[in-house]
């Protein structure tokens, strides 16, 4: 499948856009976005913009780095978008007030300054409750039609779940891009823990990635760990984990 990298909307032309599926990644630097057809062959198309933060307001950032790009505001049979968050918390289905969630994110995040939203996690079985900044939510409603919004890591976590299946292994998932780790761990096909780190040099990634297995008891014999995401990232973690995991 070939894949076309862009920083630049302006020489992409799409035709019947009702046919094609937008994912928006809005981050607190860049929005990045994907673009594919069911339609077509090799239709997946990939970028990211970078948000100009002059203005010293996040929120008109992000709004004119959208209405600056006419590619985004096409009318597409589907968006979803992703919201890079640092404030987020897992919670169990059975939560299903939203009154409820949302005093437990207050009582977690109390010097939180902004507004928080609640996305499912069907595979699973939990919820996703994170902050977003103040009006963000509302834009991306009424700019895309009511589209669904989901922190950053809910994607991952579903997708890894689904390769769970019916296991009795321990695994750990690393996902590695942009000087970013991304953890998902599953204990038995359960999601047990997930979390995201900036990191500077491929050890502190190593070293975010081996202090959550050893929280969460996983053993160095017998579970594994899966690492997606940048190739030379993924090379250079690969023997520092190898030192005290017997399967990466």
């Amino acid at each position: 499948m070939s894949v076309t990298l862009s920083s630049s909307t302006d020489d992409i032309n799409l035709q019947h856009p009702e046919l094609w599926t937008m994912h928006l990644g809005v981050g607190k630097e860049s929005i990045t976005y994907v673009l594919y057809s069911k339609q077509q062959d090799n239709s997946l198309i990939s970028g990211t913009v970078a948000l100009d933060t002059a203005f010293g307001n996040y929120l008109k950032s992000v709004e004119n780095c959208i209405y600056d790009n006419p590619l985004f505001l096409k009318p597409y049979g589907e968006v979803k978008v992703l919201v890079e968050s640092n404030h987020f918390m897992v919670m169990p289905n059975e939560i299903d007030d939203y009154d409820t969630c949302l005093d437990i994110m207050e009582t977690a995040f109390p010097e939180a300054d902004g507004e928080f939203a609640l996305c499912p996690m069907p595979q699973c079985g939990t919820l996703m409750g994170f902050e977003m900044p103040k009006g963000l939510e509302a834009f991306l409603q009424r700019t895309f039609y009511n589209p669904p919004i989901m922190h950053q890591l809910v994607p991952l976590c579903e997708y890894y779940k689904l390769k769970q299946e019916q296991t009795s292994i321990r695994r750990m998932f690393v996902h590695l891009h942009d000087k970013k780790l991304d953890l998902c761990l599953y204990n038995k096909g359960a999601l047990a823990m997930t979390n995201s780190y900036v990191f500077h040099a491929i050890e502190d990634a190593a070293y975010y990635a081996l202090h959550a297995w050893q929280d969460y008891g996983f053993d160095g014999l017998a579970d594994e760990v899966q690492l997606s995401g940048d190739k030379h990232l993924r090379d250079a973690i690969t023997p520092i984990m190898r030192k005290y995991i017997n399967f990466v």
